[in-house]
């Protein structure tokens, strides 16, 4: 559990920061001469550079060790969190934010397969609710702050802090993180080696640097299908929430008060709920989601802080419910050697769903407004991940048939 504490420690630092900056960059990019499309593209674009690095940098980190690229992520991450600061076009922005996204995919999904892999199968839950929560409670702290900072100290002062906590994740990961080397059999063992090589850990290194076939195991397919529409919708609350917000002359510091108020909801939760995933199953993932739902839809109409500050509050219990639940569910059957290179893939979906949610919603709130782009979401999301829900339902069908007829 030590090992598990200091990967929750660096994966909040980290979420500290991204959490700073995630509710300004649309304010930012307004300053910039952004249109509501230009923000999806900034936005997106992070996304997508964390979707092609993801996959080999999952499938390098089983290979070479884990340690090594949470390192790399949480240096560069700081470099390039600081450069935001110095950028003086729309143009600038996306070229930026495209590095922070590749150099992002290093330590998350990392840590998240670091996780995967030490923890007990029959607690898959609670040790995947454990770790979003570092997620969830960075994401909440960090628009508190960056909100403060924005509106005392200047709307590039995040940019400074964010760079430098970002460092801090980084000195905590090389002086006290340990390297964990995963055999086929699922066991594992810490070794103070940084990097490993091919003697080291010679079946790793039999695995494809890219692999489609995580996709051939149902629930894998079945989370990977409902995580990426659900980020979809999450991506238009986050992304476009500060200049909803402003329609209803609400400041930026009460923004960051609402999305970190919605995080550290999530975090309080999350672990909770992965417990109770380990004990009832699936069905936890569709009453998230219908709860969610909820929250959304409440969001498209209010009209007031209040009134926004409740429906985030329906949204982010239904999120806490959810988040375990999918990722314990797409971890369940891959083998412990090979979770590094899964979960890679997985939060693929994450940032595939932040990329069509921010693009696509920002084209979308053009055309209808923002009101009517969280309705239009909200809708779409829930039938898309209802019949991808109900393929997990007829596979449970399925297991416990051949297990009565043996």
């Amino acid at each position: 559990m030590e090992t598990v504490i200091i990967l929750w420690i660096t994966t909040f630092i980290t979420m500290l920061g991204i959490g700073l900056i995630a509710p300004l960059m649309s304010i930012y990019a307004k300053s910039l001469g952004a249109s509501n499309l230009d923000i999806g593209l900034i936005f997106g674009s992070f996304a997508i550079a964390r979707t092609i690095a993801q996959m080999p940098v999952g499938s390098l980190s089983d290979k070479y060790g884990k340690k090594i690229f949470i390192l790399i992520g949480t240096f560069f991450c700081g470099i390039f969190t600081l450069s935001y600061a110095f950028v003086a076009s729309v143009i600038g922005l996306i070229f930026v934010r495209v590095l922070n996204g590749v150099f992002s995919s290093f330590i998350t999904p990392v840590a998240g397969a670091y996780v995967a892999s030490i923890a007990p199968r029959e607690k898959l839950g609670e040790y995947m609710g454990l770790f979003s929560s570092a997620i969830a409670l960075g994401f909440a702290t960090g628009p508190l702050i960056g909100g403060f900072l924005a509106e005392w100290y200047g709307l590039t002062t995040p940019f400074y802090f964010c760079g430098a906590i970002t460092f801090f994740a980084f000195i905590v990961s090389y002086f006290k993180l340990k390297n964990i080397m995963v055999n086929e059999n699922g066991d594992f063992q810490y070794t103070d080696k940084l990097l490993f090589y091919k003697r080291d850990n010679l079946q790793n290194y039999k695995q494809k640097l890219i692999s489609f076939e995580f996709l051939k195991n149902k629930y894998f397919l079945a989370s990977y299908i409902m995580n990426t529409t659900y980020m979809a919708t999450t991506a238009g609350v986050v992304g476009y929430l500060a200049i909803y917000a402003h329609g209803f002359n609400i400041g930026l510091g009460e923004v960051g008060f609402l999305i970190a108020s919605t995080n550290l909801v999530m975090g309080i939760l999350q672990r909770a709920f992965g417990k109770i995933y380990d004990k009832k199953g699936n069905i936890l993932i569709i009453i998230g989601l219908i709860i969610a739902s909820v929250g959304v839809w409440s969001l498209s109409e209010s009209y007031s802080f209040l009134t926004m500050l409740g429906a985030l509050m329906i949204m982010a219990v239904g999120n806490a419910i959810y988040t375990p639940a999918i990722n314990a569910l797409s971890m369940k059957e891959i083998l412990s050697h090979k979770k590094g290179s899964a979960m890679g893939f997985f939060t693929t979906s994450l940032n595939i769903g932040m990329f069509i949610g921010a693009v696509v919603l920002g084209f979308v709130a053009d055309y209808v407004g923002l009101s009517n782009m969280y309705k239009f979401a909200v809708i779409s999301s829930f039938i898309i991940c209802s019949m991808a829900y109900l393929a997990i339902v007829k596979e449970d069908k399925k297991k416990i048939e051949r297990r009565d007829r043996k």
